[in-house]
């Protein structure tokens, strides 16, 4: 498989205008905010990947809502078709004041409690913090008081999802970038995807090509959020509709069970 490191006009998009950034040849390509159907998501593994390897990506993360099975059964796949895609474990939490994802986790942290103890068992797990979509308001999300409030306090957010293609916090972007001269975490982007149609859509640049690559890069703050210079795939009003009734109605059960077969197993 040839080389995924991009050497694309990276476009930054502000109220003033678009700032072109190259990005340099050595950089690589990364999704690292994904759904599958084992989670809210209506892409299979199997689509995941296909898609994934087709779009050119060097490494993608699975962070299906409160639960690492998705990512399970990517990793188990990806070994059975010998695949050069990379994967990170992670987990998008569902907290009290909005969701935070983890990546480089071995287990998700138990769902609604408040976000700072969802941050403390993401780094008793040797993982990564990032705040997706933040200050959003179509999703629970965490607000920037919140952050503030997180950061003052000494709490480890290693990462803003900068660029996040869907509706969910695209008002709130400007603020965001403004807010972030202050806060000073590395900026990440993701598709946030729940479709196949939207993976890679968002993304991350990095220097490397693998994991460990991308976490150095996120603590050093070496990392770039992609994805605006793509045009955006419109789906049909039916697949959101679809999408939303999965969300609402198939996949907490789903959550629930989970929870329920996790406790009895301990």
């Amino acid at each position: 498989m040839e080389s995924n490191s991009v050497n694309v006009r990276h476009v930054l998009k502000t109220a003033e205008g678009e700032v072109a950034l190259p990005a340099p040849e050595s950089y690589s390509r990364a999704d690292i905010h994904m759904h599958t159907n084992l989670g809210d998501g209506w892409a299979s593994p199997a689509r995941v990947i296909e898609e994934a390897t087709r779009q050119g990506l060097q490494l993608i993360a699975i962070t299906d809502h409160d639960h690492v099975e998705g990512a399970k059964r990517v990793e188990e796949l990806l070994v059975q078709q010998h695949s050069p895609l990379k994967m990170i474990t992670g987990v998008e939490v569902s907290t009290r004041q909005g969701h935070l994802i983890g990546l480089f986790v071995k287990k998700a942290p138990k769902a609604m409690r408040p976000v700072e103890e969802s941050i403390e068992e993401i780094k008793e797990q040797g993982g990564i913090v990032i705040v997706p979509h933040p200050l959003g308001r179509l999703v629970p999300s965490l607000s920037r008081a919140k952050i503030d409030a997180l950061l003052d306090k000494g709490y480890a957010i290693d990462a803003i999802e900068m660029y996040n293609p869907t509706p969910a916090n695209a008002s709130m972007r400007p603020i965001v970038r403004i807010a972030n001269q202050q806060w000073g975490l590395a900026e990440t982007g993701g598709s946030d995807a729940h479709f196949w149609q939207h993976i890679g859509s968002g993304y991350t640049l990095f220097p490397g090509n693998n994991p460990e690559d991308l976490r150095c890069a996120i603590l050093e703050r070496r990392v770039r959020p992609g994805g605006q210079e793509l045009p955006p795939v419109r789906l049909s009003a039916g697949a959101y509709v679809a999408q939303c009734a999965w969300s609402w109605f198939v996949d907490p059960p789903r959550r629930i069970m989970r929870s329920v077969h996790n406790r009895k197993s301990i």
